[in-house]
C-alpha cells in the first residue's frame, strides 16, 4: 500500500499540491485569527461586523471547498488509482461524503480537545510546575496535540476510509473499527513515526522567532504544509488498504455466487 500511495502522490502531484497548500493556508489563517482574538482586549478597536461576517463566510467556503477536494482525491485514488482528475471531478466525487465526514470530525475533534488538554496539563505539571496552560511554550502544546492524534490514530484514519470505500454512515464506520487493526497495513507504523518526527522537527524552529515576523510565518507555513502532507499520505494509505479489503470481498462474493 505504501508504494502504491507514493506512486499516486507522484503522478497526481498537482492535485496533491492543491489540497495540501489549501489546507496549510487555512490552518495558518485560523491560527492568526485565534492569535489576534486572544490579544484583543475590551479597549481594542473591534473589527466591523460586515468585515467579520465576510471573513467568516470566506473561511467557511474555503473549508468546504478544501474538504470536498480532499475527499474527492481520496475517493478517486481508491477507484482510479494514479489516473489524474480535474478539480471539478474531485468536488463531484467528494461531495457525497462531506456531511458524514464533517460529523465524524466534530466528534473526534471534541474527543481530541479534552484528550489534548489532559495530556498537556499533565505533562506541563511534571515539567513546568506552577505554570498556567496559556504560559506553556507553543511547541510543547503542539507536541502534546500530536500525542493525542497518535492515541486516536486508528479511528482517525480508518473511519473516514471505511465511509469513503463502503459508503457507510458515520456510526456504521465507527462500529466496524473493531474488525480492523493498523498492524495489517504494510509499513504504516514506520511511515507514521517518520512523519511525526518530521512534524515535530518542523515545529521546534518556530519558537526562536517572534510571532508576526516574516521568518515566523514562513516556518509556520512550512510546518502546516508538512503536517497536511503527512496526514494526507497516511489517510491515503488507509483508504487504499480498505479498498483492497472491499475488492477482495467482492471477488469472494462473486465466486460464491458462481458456485451457487
Amino acid at each position: 500500500m505504501f508504494q502504491k500511495a507514493i506512486d499516486i502522490l507522484k503522478t497526481r502531484w498537482p492535485e496533491v499540491v492543491m489540497v495540501v497548500v489549501l489546507q496549510a493556508s487555512m490552518m495558518l489563517l485560523l491560527e492568526e485569527i485565534v492569535s489576534d482574538s486572544e490579544k484583543m482586549d475590551s479597549n481594542a478597536a473591534l473589527m466591523p461586523f460586515w468585515a467579520s461576517f465576510l471573513l467568516g463566510i470566506g473561511v467557511a467556503l474555503c473549508a468546504v471547498l478544501w474538504q470536498m477536494l480532499y475527499l474527492g482525491f481520496l475517493k478517486t485514488a481508491a477507484v482510479f488509482g494514479s489516473q489524474p482528475q480535474q478539480p471539478v471531478e474531485l468536488l463531484r466525487s467528494g461531495r457525497p461524503y462531506f456531511w458524514r465526514i464533517l460529523f465524524f470530525q466534530i466528534l473526534i475533534g471534541i474527543a481530541l480537545m479534552f484528550l489534548n488538554m489532559a495530556i498537556v496539563a499533565f505533562l506541563g505539571y511534571l515539567i513546568w510546575q506552577g505554570r498556567e496552560l496559556n504560559q506553556l511554550p507553543q511547541w510543547f502544546v503542539q507536541t502534546g496535540a500530536l500525542i493525542g492524534i497518535l492515541i486516536v490514530l486508528k479511528p482517525m484514519l480508518l473511519v473516514p476510509a471505511r465511509m469513503i470505500v463502503y459508503d457507510d454512515t458515520t456510526f456504521q464506520a465507527i462500529f466496524q473499527m473493531r474488525y480492523y487493526s493498523l498492524k495489517g497495513i504494510d509499513r504504516i507504523f514506520k511511515v507514521t513515526f517518520a512523519g511525526f518526527v518530521m512534524i515535530v522537527l518542523s515545529t521546534l524552529p518556530i519558537a526562536f522567532f517572534e510571532q508576526g515576523s516574516r521568518a515566523y510565518y514562513v516556518l509556520s507555513g512550512l510546518h502546516h504544509t508538512i503536517f497536511s502532507f503527512i496526514l494526507l499520505t497516511l489517510t491515503l494509505i488507509a483508504v487504499l488498504w480498505i479498498q483492497q479489503q472491499f475488492d477482495a470481498e467482492c471477488i469472494k462474493t462473486s465466486e460464491e455466487d458462481s458456485y451457487a
